[in-house]
């Protein structure tokens, strides 16, 4: 079982645990604000929203568990 927690400054973001069967996304109270957060963040040398990194950080997660990867 691998279970991860995103946060902000504010509290949770979302709650992520994922099995080698299952993977499940908990969000949390500050779920709604982080994905409406228009802040401009650097990622690899690219300019994007802070809710553009968030989404994409979960979905590497989920690409993660249907390859099956353990981490």
């Amino acid at each position: 079982m691998n279970h991860e927690v995103a946060i902000n400054i504010n509290g949770v973001v979302v709650d992520v645990i994922s099995h080698p069967e299952k993977i499940t996304f908990e969000k949390g109270e500050q779920f709604e604000a982080e994905m409406a957060n228009k802040q401009k963040v650097i990622v690899d040398d690219k300019v994007i929203t802070t809710a553009e990194n968030r989404r994409a950080w979960m979905h590497t997660k989920l690409d993660a568990w249907i390859d099956g990867v353990k981490e």
